[in-house]
């Protein structure tokens, strides 16, 4: 695995979001989603906030931190040490996802312990988020999605059953990862690749989305 050449988010945060992330994992059932899903599939860069898929009746478990819920969205958090833990919500999230939470729980692999959502369902998971207004926030998302594309053995084919199956859009599935992997070459430092190469598997990889578009 290439060694990557800096970090995107402070490391003592992500350390601690990590380690909170592998606690919860012992003590309440839910499936990794985020950023965090992405770092166990490729093991590049780290992330600050912890996103589960969880079931509606599993979140009395986060009851004694506090449980809120964001403005305008569907989506409930806890903070837990200054860490915020986003959940994605059976049936009460839905709409702020293109896969019905539900699908999600049934479909992840267990990886050091945490179940994980399929690689294929998080490219699309990941590619909902081009519709964020966190500027910041929306870069670490492409970093994430090149870094799964180029390195997570992600196959195609089954996102593209899996983007119809689901009712997705194109423009924002297929256009926004063709989006991506063009803005990408101005994260090249977080993506551990120098130009030449980035520049060779980015006319692969738009060659293979075209063909299954």
């Amino acid at each position: 695995m290439i060694s990557m050449e800096k970090l995107f988010w402070n490391k003592e945060k992500t350390r601690g979001s990590f380690d909170l992330l592998h606690k919860l994992a012992k003590e309440v059932d839910f499936v990794l989603i985020g950023g965090w899903a992405v770092y166990f599939y490729v093991r590049q860069q780290e992330s600050l906030d912890v996103d589960i898929a969880i079931r509606y009746d599993k979140i009395d478990y986060f009851k004694r931190f506090g449980v809120s819920q964001y403005e305008s969205m569907k989506i409930k958090y806890s903070i837990i040490d200054n860490i915020y833990v986003d959940m994605f919500l059976t049936e009460f999230s839905d709409k702020e996802l293109p896969i019905p939470v539900s699908k999600i729980l049934k479909n992840y692999i267990k990886i050091d312990g945490v179940k994980v959502v399929e690689k294929e369902m998080l490219l699309l998971l990941k590619l909902w988020g081009y519709f964020r207004n966190d500027e910041v926030k929306v870069r670490k998302d492409i970093i994430d999605v090149i870094s799964l594309l180029f390195y997570g053995d992600v196959d195609l084919y089954r996102f593209k059953n899996l983007v119809k199956s689901c009712g997705v859009e194109k423009r924002r599935s297929t256009d926004v990862l063709l989006e991506y992997l063009d803005k990408g070459e101005t994260l090249l430092e977080y993506i551990g690749i120098d130009g030449k190469e980035y520049a060779a598997r980015r006319k692969e990889y738009k060659n293979r989305i075209n063909e299954i578009s």
